[in-house]
C-alpha cells in the first residue's frame, strides 16, 4: 500500500468519525419540552369563567380607525367590559412577553384563578417594522385579541353576516371620481402581496407606523405581508390620502 492510498483511507476514516460524532451529539441532546397551555385541573377556573361570562357585556366600539373610517373596540374597552366580572369571580389576566430559544418574541396571555388553576394562549409577535413603535403597536393589537379570545369577550362588529364567504363588488366615490374594484375574498384571501409590494407599503408607512396597526386591525391580519393583493392599491391610495390631509392641516 503506497502513501496515497494510506492518506485516502485515513481521510475517509476521519470523515466517518466526524459524521458519527455529529449523530452522537444529536442523540444526546435533550428533547424539546412542549410548554403546557393549562394547569392539570381547571374545573374551578371553568366554573368561575362560566359565571363571569354570564355577566360580561358586549364590548362597545369607542375608538375610531381613521384609515378605514370605522369604529372598533380597543383594548381598554374590552377590559372595561370584562374585568369587574372576572375579578368578582376570582379571575385575572396577565400578559408576558417572552423569547424562545431562537430569539423569537411571543406574547403569553394567562387566565388565572384564585385556586391556582390557569389557562394560557401564546402568539408570536411579528411587527410590521423593526422599530420600537411598530413592536409596541403589534403587542397592543395581539393583547386585545388574545385577551378577548381567552376570556370570551365579543365586540359589536365581529359578525360580518357571511361577507367573508361571498363574492361582492364594491364601489368607492371619492372627490367626484368613481373607483370600482371587485374581489372574491374567499378566493383571494391567501393571495397575498409580493415582496416588492410589501417594500413599497413599508416605504409609504415609514413616517407613519401607527397606520400599520390600523390596516391590520381593519383587515384582521397579524402582519403587513398578509395583506391581500386585492387590497394593495386601495390601501396605498388611502395611506396617501391620510398623509396629504395631515400635511394640509399643518
Amino acid at each position: 500500500m503506497d502513501n496515497k492510498e494510506l492518506i485516502s483511507i485515513l481521510e475517509a476514516i476521519a470523515k466517518l468519525s466526524g459524521q458519527v460524532a455529529k449523530l452522537t451529539e444529536k442523540s444526546e441532546r435533550p428533547p424539546k419540552t412542549v410548554a403546557k397551555k393549562r394547569s392539570d385541573e381547571i374545573h374551578e377556573l371553568a366554573t368561575a369563567l362560566a359565571k363571569a361570562q354570564g355577566e360580561i357585556k358586549i364590548a362597545g366600539k369607542k375608538s375610531e380607525n381613521p384609515f378605514y373610517k370605522s369604529a372598533y373596540s380597543d383594548l381598554a374597552e374590552v377590559i372595561n367590559a370584562s374585568r369587574p366580572h372576572l375579578t368578582k369571580n376570582g379571575l385575572s389576566v396577565v400578559h408576558q412577553i417572552n423569547q424562545d430559544e431562537d430569539g423569537a418574541n411571543f406574547l403569553h396571555t394567562t387566565l388565572l384563578h384564585t385556586s391556582g388553576q390557569w389557562l394560557e394562549s401564546k402568539v408570536r409577535i411579528v411587527p410590521s417594522k423593526g422599530d420600537i413603535q411598530s413592536f409596541g403597536a403589534a403587542v397592543t393589537y395581539l393583547k386585545r385579541y388574545s385577551y378577548a379570545a381567552l376570556v370570551g369577550v365579543v365586540s359589536a362588529d365581529e359578525d360580518d353576516d357571511g361577507e367573508s364567504e361571498m363574492e361582492v363588488s364594491r364601489s368607492e366615490y371619492k372627490k367626484g371620481t368613481k373607483t370600482n374594484y371587485s374581489y372574491n375574498r374567499k378566493k383571494e384571501s391567501f393571495d397575498t402581496i409580493t415582496k416588492e409590494q410589501l417594500e413599497e407599503l413599508r416605504l409609504e408607512l415609514s413616517d407613519h407606523p401607527e397606520l400599520a396597526e390600523e390596516i391590520m386591525e381593519k383587515l384582521k391580519i397579524q402582519h403587513l405581508s398578509d395583506l391581500p393583493k386585492s387590497k394593495f392599491l386601495v390601501t396605498v391610495k388611502r395611506i396617501r390620502e391620510i398623509v396629504q390631509a395631515r400635511e394640509n392641516r399643518r
